[in-house]
């Protein structure tokens, strides 16, 4: 079995399912809070894009560009680090 890192950034307001508005400026990475979890790859579709990691604080769905998953298989172990960011507030009439 093989260890792999993988990271994933998000935003907060994807990860809440909102959008950010294109004219909003970013705030700096130092904005960003990250986490990271050791886990497992349980499942891995390389041709989409799609991989699941049991982690000890749960099971997770993450999506990247495929050619990142190309040697990434199921039962590999992975660092996972994720970064969150609060962009304020949604601009009206965003996606619910």
């Amino acid at each position: 079995m093989k260890t792999t890192r993988v990271l994933a950034m998000t935003t907060g307001l994807l990860l809440l399912g909102g959008t950010m508005a294109g004219a909003q400026a970013p705030k700096a990475a130092a904005d960003m809070n990250r986490h990271t979890m050791e886990g497992q790859v349980t499942k891995v579709d390389s041709k989409k894009g799609w991989i699941d990691v049991k982690t000890s604080e749960g099971s997770m769905k993450l999506h990247f560009p495929p050619e990142a998953l190309a040697s990434v298989k199921k039962g590999d172990s992975v660092s996972v680090e994720l970064g969150i960011k609060d962009n304020g507030p949604a601009p009206s009439g965003s996606i619910k």
